[in-house]
């Protein structure tokens, strides 16, 4: 048997990205069984200097604590170095324990290919031995049955994150829909300056914080669900919403494209013009959703999350097996 110590301080909390990433390849892996996996949060941190384990896993973009195990960790992007925090001490935080890892992991993972050639530039690794091993799709994502309650709308799943492009979206809307014939719904939080560009935008929007069941019926519903991101390591919300049977206009940033794999209308980051356009053709042409939607749905059936739990399986056995 490999006794797997896991980083899961975030576990409980982290209900974006990486806690979707690592609550999915924890269920796989569980199913493995040669491993025997221990969750590390802060009610048994204090004990590790007595516990034994022939590999840990970092999930969190990091190495937060060391245990004397071989270490795989997963980087999910480079945004900690790429879009840097304004503050120096958010930043210290933020960068202090991805280069720990760079120094001392046995392995590191991540999420596309496209990360990995980021990963490695900022780091100064070697992008071939960043092995690349995707998210894996909960079953819990599919169309949900459409309600026709609420008005015509496009959904945009949003961040406090400068990079998630909130501002030049708003923008986009206004122009593509003068007449407030289709509402945003965006659902998440805002930075400051992006609230007050919404408050600006003479736009119908609306404001929300769904649970997964609600985001799925949000997903599912959606004229469009828009993506504008300028950079994302993997581009999760967009595979969510693929799965839920949506039409998605995506920015060609990134790891947008990689992940979106010919399935979503593809539009630069940078030019409002091209995503009004964008966003008036989707919401005005039944037929071009259509075909959106079933290149959404032919997408997801194109992932393997089976592969992504056996890459992460054999890895573990592979560093733990090396360390013996």
């Amino acid at each position: 048997m490999i006794e797997v110590g896991v980083d899961a301080l975030n576990l409980a909390a982290d209900r974006r990205g990486m806690g979707r990433y690592a609550r999915t390849m924890l269920a796989g892996l569980s199913e493995q069984p040669d491993l025997v996996l221990t969750l590390i949060d802060r009610s048994i941190l204090g004990e590790l200097k007595s516990r034994r384990f022939d590999v840990m896993w970092y999930p969190w973009n990091g190495i937060r604590f060391t245990p004397s195990a071989p270490k795989v960790v997963t980087i999910h992007d480079p945004f900690a170095f790429t879009q840097a925090h304004s503050c120096i001490v958010a930043r210290w935080r933020e960068q202090t324990p991805i280069r720990r890892a760079a120094r001392i992991a046995r392995s590191i993972t991540t999420v596309s290919r496209w990360s990995a050639n980021e990963i490695a530039r900022v780091l100064h690794l070697d992008a071939a031995a960043i092995e690349v091993i995707p998210p894996i799709l909960d079953q819990f994502w599919r169309p949900a049955p459409l309600e026709r309650t609420m008005h015509p709308y496009v959904l945009f799943v949003a961040g406090r994150e400068p990079r998630k492009n909130a501002s030049m979206l708003f923008a986009a809307f206004e122009r593509a829909f003068p007449e407030g014939d289709v509402l945003l719904v965006v659902a998440g939080a805002l930075s400051r300056i992006d609230c007050a560009a919404l408050d600006r935008a003479r736009i119908v929007h609306k404001r929300v914080a769904p649970n997964d069941e609600a985001l799925r019926a949000l997903y599912s519903g959606a004229l469009a669900v828009a993506v504008p991101s300028i950079a994302e390591g993997y581009g999760l919300m967009a595979v969510e919403a693929m799965a839920c049977g949506a039409a998605v206009i995506a920015a060609q940033a990134a790891a947008l494209p990689e992940v979106c794999d010919g399935a979503a209308l593809l539009v630069s980051a940078r030019d409002p013009q091209a995503w009004s356009a964008a966003l008036q053709s989707v919401a005005a042409n039944d037929g071009l959703r259509l075909k959106l939607r079933e290149r959404s749905l032919e997408r997801v059936t194109r992932l393997d999350s089976e592969a992504s739990v056996r890459a992460m399986a054999e890895l573990l056995r592979r560093v733990a097996k090396g360390a013996r």
